[in-house]
């Protein structure tokens, strides 16, 4: 099992990496994907005509900060969640930092997972011991996941397919947005993601509640074959990291349970409540229609999943744009879409270049 010492020893590289992700190149890559796709997902799609009939007023505005308040209120759940997997071992002003890293690092990597894999060396530089370290990051994407997955097939059962999926969504057809097609097929899409984010589940759930030691030999045998070498490695820390959060996870009670997946609950609920107020914000949604938004989330967030761009951009706006159009003028839904990023996207990137630097000079002068 790799220990402490081990990571030591790795703590340049680690700092190569983080250096390398981190670069204000990247960012600027990531950010300039986004707006260019938006930009010319808008340019295709505009009407003047529509937006001249848009009127920003007092309640636009208040629907837009209620979209803000959602967006701290998620963070403030992950900052709770955050310290009570590590036993208030790290203060509210660490678990704000870690939290804004770690949403920072997904912003700028191919999938949520780049956020994951740094986490533990950001909570190891916080002086959080390895074992903790290891047991926070993969219990809240142990947790993610599973509300994830919970809340995905409750919405299914209470929505339906046909409103959980705009099935028929004819604002696809009238729209002048590329790709549009694609989505027609959103329901197989999302399900054949949804089972094997179940698949991912249930063998996290083995290795860290039943066998941690054959979860760590499993995936050493897995990728032991030739064509999945390279991940090797890479593979056998997870089964490390999995066998210390096996062992911290001994010691929690029903009530850490509670209140882990109520934090973890609130958190994701909120990031999925933000497209209602923005569309509240200039159209009049029923209220029969507020569920059916909130369901779309879970097909939106299942295709940002895919490894295609730094944290989504780009296909993340496209999706949006293709699931929401019918609760909103499609001349105008991108332009919607970009709202949403600003609130949901933007916000990290900021904060991740105001934060790395400070924290990075706080943490190696110690």
């Amino acid at each position: 099992m790799t220990n402490s010492h081990n990571f030591d020893d790795n703590t340049d590289v680690k700092e190569n990496e983080i250096k390398q992700q981190f670069s204000y190149k990247r960012i600027a890559v990531v950010i300039l994907i986004s707006l260019v796709i938006s930009a010319y997902l808008i340019y295709t799609s505009f009407n003047f005509n529509a937006f001249r009939n848009i009127q920003w007023n007092a309640e636009s505005l208040f629907w837009i900060g209620c979209g803000f308040l959602l967006l701290v209120l998620r963070h403030l759940g992950y900052m709770y969640r955050l310290r009570l997997i590590t036993d208030y071992k790290l203060s509210w002003r660490q678990s704000f930092n870690i939290i804004s890293l770690w949403e920072f690092s997904s912003s700028v990597t191919p999938s949520t997972v780049g956020g994951a894999a740094v986490a533990i060396y950001f909570m190891k530089k916080e002086k959080l011991s390895l074992g903790k370290s290891a047991a926070t990051s993969m219990l809240t994407i142990f947790l993610d996941q599973l509300f994830l997955a919970i809340g995905g097939i409750l919405m299914f059962a209470f929505i339906g397919s046909q409103h959980m999926f705009a099935t028929d969504a004819n604002c696809r057809s009238q729209s002048e947005l590329p790709l549009m097609g694609m989505f027609h097929n959103m329901q197989t899409i999302y399900f054949f993601g949804y089972f094997l984010f179940l698949l991912i589940i249930i063998t996290l759930a083995y290795g860290l509640f039943i066998n941690a030691q054959a979860f760590r030999s499993m995936l050493s045998a897995i990728f032991s074959l030739r064509f999945l070498k390279k991940w090797k490695q890479d593979a056998i820390q997870t089964g490390d990291d999995i066998m210390l959060t096996s062992e911290e996870l001994k010691t929690k009670n029903a009530r850490f349970w509670i209140y882990t997946f109520a934090a973890t609950t609130i958190s994701w609920v909120s990031f999925f409540l933000i497209p209602v107020c923005i569309i509240h914000a200039f159209f009049d949604p029923t209220i029969a229609q507020i569920p059916e938004m909130f369901s779309r989330m879970f097909a939106i967030w299942m295709i940002m999943l895919l490894p295609i761009s730094p944290g989504g951009a780009g296909i993340a706006e496209l999706t949006f744009s293709a699931m929401m159009c019918d609760f909103t003028n499609p001349a105008l839904v991108a332009s919607l879409a970009l709202i949403w990023r600003i609130i949901t996207f933007y916000p990290y990137l900021i904060a991740g270049v105001i934060i790395l630097p400070k924290w990075v000079r706080k943490v190696y002068s110690k």
